[in-house]
């Protein structure tokens, strides 16, 4: 194993799991299991910004799927909604709402890419476990960061509250906007959200 001078960032660094010289080791899995907790909560969160957009498309939801499984990120789904919201006369002050909440989902999705894309990898030289950033989003950030438990945990309910937000102005959307059609996506088969206003 190269010494740790000739290491670039002065330390050495194990993967999370690489062969028999780097064996898995078991300080990962709280980890593991905090990027799974912020994974998952934005998965919901992203379904039901779908569901939202098939609704006010009033499309089946495999027709649906169809479309928003093309849009990668929190972004075009935005835009999406906001066109949708145009289209079925949405009154300004809810259009600048979903603006508003909009800028806060790409805010928290942006740190689940990064915990959810960074390698983990242990720092042998002071038994830490950092994660290995390599981005270039108008600036390079390239070396390792302290990869903190209580940040992950806060994460999660970051976006667990945006995804209670999101709800709670979608149901409020529904009542006001103007009658829309909506047979096809009422009578489509297909996973139905449960919106409720507190978690």
């Amino acid at each position: 194993m190269a010494d740790s001078t000739e290491h670039p960032y002065g330390s050495r660094y194990s993967p999370m799991a690489d062969s028999t010289e780097h064996p898995y080791s078991p300080k990962f899995d709280p980890y593991f299991t905090a990027v799974g907790r912020v994974a998952n909560a934005y998965s919901q969160l992203e379904f039901k910004m779908n569901d939202a957009i098939w609704e006010l498309a009033n499309v089946a939801r495999m027709a649906g799927v169809c479309m928003t499984a093309q849009m990668i990120g929190p972004a075009p789904r935005n835009r999406c909604l906001l066109a949708l919201l145009e289209f079925r006369n949405a009154s300004p002050a809810l259009i600048a709402e979903f603006n508003r909440i909009g800028r806060k989902i790409e805010g928290v999705a942006a740190r689940r890419n990064r915990y959810v894309h960074d390698p983990f990898v242990l720092n042998e030289d002071t038994g830490e476990i950092q994660r290995m950033v390599s981005t270039a989003d108008k600036s390079i950030r390239h070396g390792f960061m302290n990869a903190e438990i209580d940040e992950l945990n806060k994460l999660t309910t970051e976006i667990e509250t945006v995804d209670d937000e999101f709800d709670q102005l979608y149901l409020r959307t529904v009542v006001e906007l103007p009658a829309w059609p909506r047979a096809q996506f009422d009578q489509s088969t297909g996973i139905r959200v449960r919106r409720t206003k507190t978690r």
